[in-house]
């Protein structure tokens, strides 16, 4: 287990980073860049390679012996004690868009666990940082999730429904009916808010490692849960579906009825 004195150090390092990633991103949003179509059909752009490229840097000059895995430049030492998951920009599309819902997604796995998690957001000028047995800071006050154990008070959100397959979004679509509200497209921001009390419950699929094992130490240190949709915990090897819920209570119900398991009435 990282000792505490190595998690804060750990802390305060993840926040230098994500001050460059930041100041970068605002530099070179100043400028045209062109966009690049990968072979999943996802874009990326010269900001996002050149703010991994910067975080990489630090890293391996401040703790060469850990394990690097990102979006845009693959992994390096994943049998390493301490591996670091980075996702430059969270939400490129929103980013292209101008929409400020983009974000640095940056984590800290110890023995294959997040033990830390930063959720930077540059347009809106916001961190979250969760920290494995310390409570959750926005901008550095603390943050909770708020009590919502009634599935039909609660407001939902979702990335993009065009990620669902067909099983899936029967699946989602369930969820969405059992709630009062629904929002869409907030990306890394939306479950950054599960933390801040805003959102009850986060849904989706398809995504990769680099962007969701960030948001587990967030929302946990702010008394949420982060699962697959089995219920089991996230990991490097984890699959693409998760939900997010700042009430437990929550949490298995809307699983419940992502899998089916509840029906209405007749």
């Amino acid at each position: 287990m990282a000792t505490d004195s190595e998690l804060q150090k750990f802390s305060k390092f993840a926040g230098r980073l994500a001050d460059a990633s930041r100041a970068c991103i605002h530099a070179m949003n100043q400028e045209s860049f062109q966009i690049i179509r990968k072979g999943d059909g996802s874009p990326v752009t010269a900001v996002d390679q050149a703010v991994e490229d910067r975080i990489r840097d630090m890293i391996a000059a401040e703790f060469p012996g850990h394990g690097i895995v990102g979006e845009e430049r693959g992994e390096t030492s994943l049998e390493s004690e301490f591996v670091w998951v980075i996702d430059p920009i969270d939400g490129t599309l929103p980013f292209l868009a101008g929409f400020p819902v983009y974000g640095t997604l940056i984590a800290l796995l110890h023995n294959g666990k997040p033990v830390l998690g930063v959720v930077d957001m540059p347009a809106t000028e916001e961190r979250w940082i969760g920290c494995d047995g310390l409570p959750t800071t926005r901008n550095g006050e603390p943050v909770r999730t708020r009590a919502c154990a009634d599935i039909s008070a609660a407001l939902l959100s979702t990335s993009n429904p065009d990620f669902y397959g067909a099983t899936d979004f029967q699946a989602f679509e369930r969820l969405k009916a059992k709630v009062r509200w629904t929002v869409y497209g907030g990306s890394c921001m939306a479950y950054a808010q599960i933390a801040t009390g805003r959102i009850d419950v986060g849904v989706d699929v398809e995504f990769d490692i680099f962007d969701y094992l960030a948001l587990v130490p967030v929302i946990e240190g702010a008394g949420g849960i982060v699962t697959d949709w089995e219920e089991n915990p996230l990991t490097l090897s984890s699959g693409g579906r998760l939900i997010a819920a700042g009430d437990r209570r929550m949490h298995g119900r809307a699983l419940e009825v992502l899998k089916g398991a509840v029906e209405d009435p007749p």
